[in-house]
């Protein structure tokens, strides 16, 4: 019968893996959403600067039939301070032409701001089309290849959970089932394989016996962590290049 430890160095090694390509195999839809999200965003980004460059040009619009309006009303104002003879209504009239030529300023100075927004925007609206439409792309070919990557990997993870399976039924029994309860708990990180007297992943220091013990390929758990101790593949052939 094989020894623990030789099948407890191989059962790490196919549950690291077969953990491995499951962490890749999870990530793939996030990386497929977030693809996905990025091309609607910027397909709304898109979509507002085309709105917001629509309202630019009803402003300028309005603007300017505002101005055509002032305009017409300057010169009835200009036409009835040149026929008035009564000098309050003279003094009125010019009191309001001032108002009216303010009012004409202010609303070009607008019309002008409007003109160099329409014209930022409509430079800008070109970029934001191209990106959008590159990022509908690398969505669209993105997804197909991370699918098909997708299918390769849970391929190589029912292999990889097929040979973790077979490897844990080398294990005596009462060892499968101290094994089947701390890979319950901790997954692949149920074991751990010894650096000279040292558990690696609690970093505490084993006994001497202990370490005995796993040098001769016993089933041991780790006093401080509870995690299954193996002897590294490296030590292990050191150990047999000493003898």
């Amino acid at each position: 019968m094989t020894q623990p430890g030789l099948i407890l160095r191989q059962i790490h090694r196919h549950s690291i893996f077969s953990f491995e390509i499951q962490q890749q195999v999870e990530r793939i839809p996030r990386q497929i959403n977030a693809q996905k999200s990025r091309a609607e965003r910027l397909e709304k980004e898109f979509k507002e600067a085309q709105d917001k460059l629509k309202k630019v040009k009803i402003s300028i619009h309005e603007k300017e039939v505002t101005l055509k309006e002032l305009n017409g009303q300057l010169v009835k104002l200009k036409r009835q301070l040149n026929e008035s003879g009564d000098p309050k209504a003279f003094e009125a009239l010019q009191h309001e032409i001032g108002f009216v030529n303010e009012h004409i300023a202010k609303t070009e100075d607008e019309g002008m701001n409007g003109l160099m927004e329409l014209e930022e925007k409509t430079a800008a609206l070109p970029v934001l089309e191209k990106t959008m439409k590159e990022a509908r792309e690398e969505c669209a070919n993105g997804e197909k290849s991370s699918l098909e990557k997708k299918a390769d990997l849970e391929v190589q993870w029912a292999q990889a959970k097929n040979d973790l399976a077979e490897a844990e039924k080398l294990l005596a029994k009462d060892f499968l089932e101290q094994y089947q309860r701390i890979f319950k708990e901790k997954g692949h990180d149920a074991l751990a394989p010894m650096q000279g007297k040292i558990c690696t992943a609690c970093a505490t220091e084993i006994t001497p016996q202990m370490k005995l013990n796993i040098v001769n390929l016993a089933f041991v758990l780790c006093k401080s962590c509870n995690r299954i101790l193996y002897l590294s593949e490296e030590e292990h052939r050191e150990l047999q290049e000493n003898d």
